[in-house]
């Protein structure tokens, strides 16, 4: 295992729940729509999430939330709908205690995330002193999702072999299958277990065939048992 040397997380469903997105495009965005045209919430939300689906996720601008406050003609600023739902941010009970074990093991630690980096920074916000580098696809890169080719880059950026870096999140193609591909070692976190479908063959175990880290686990504790950090 000496030959990791960087623990990469994604952030939404890894180190904090969605419930803070949920809540600023869902109800945040919606309840503003209302207010200004003087409509009900319900309805406000159908003509709001009619206008998510015209974009699609395959777009850049699905992401960019200072788009949709310009395209809805929305005065209430990030800052204000951020702090508006602060208390909906839920950071995984394991996450500290796993990132305090990294760091005294000697581990670099980064971020790897899809979503954009204001909502990274105002989320993990008591847990950006553990990260080194902190990499969007969506801010920094203009992709719409994590691809192989994200991976490389961020591995060229940080002047390291992808085998040198284990990546941990919770989607199986952009955090697991992707990740993989670039050459990384990468582990599936199923929170929640696995999917009806599953599409990880195997649990991570401890040796982890001896040359590479993949498999699925269920909490982040895992991680210090397959990297044997005490």
């Amino acid at each position: 295992m000496n030959r990791i040397k960087i623990v990469s997380f994604d952030v939404d469903g890894t180190l904090v729940s969605p419930d803070f997105v949920n809540a600023v495009w869902l109800e945040g965005i919606p309840h503003e729509y209302a207010s200004e045209n003087g409509i009900d919430f319900r309805q406000a939300y159908s003509i709001v999430c009619a206008a998510y689906n015209e974009i699609g996720e395959n777009r850049i601008e699905w992401y960019d939330l200072r788009y949709w406050l310009r395209r809805f003609n929305l005065k209430i600023t990030i800052d204000e709908l951020f702090n508006r739902y602060r208390h909906r941010i839920s950071i995984y009970e394991d996450v500290e205690y796993v990132l305090n074990a990294l760091k005294d093991a000697g581990y670099d630690m980064i971020i790897s995330s899809n979503a954009a980096r204001e909502f990274i920074f105002f989320q993990i916000k008591p847990l950006l002193h553990y990260f080194s580098h902190v990499f969007s696809a969506t801010s920094d890169f203009k992709e719409v999702k994590k691809s192989r080719e994200f991976y490389m880059r961020v591995c060229v950026i940080l002047g390291v072999h992808p085998r040198e870096v284990v990546h941990i999140g919770d989607h199986p193609v952009f955090d697991y299958q992707n990740p993989i591909k670039a050459g990384m070692n990468a582990l599936l976190l199923r929170r929640h277990g696995a999917d009806a479908d599953n599409d990880v063959d195997h649990i991570a175990d401890a040796n982890a065939n001896g040359d590479c880290v993949r498999g699925e686990i269920k909490n982040l504790n895992e991680v210090l048992r397959i990297l044997n950090v005490p």
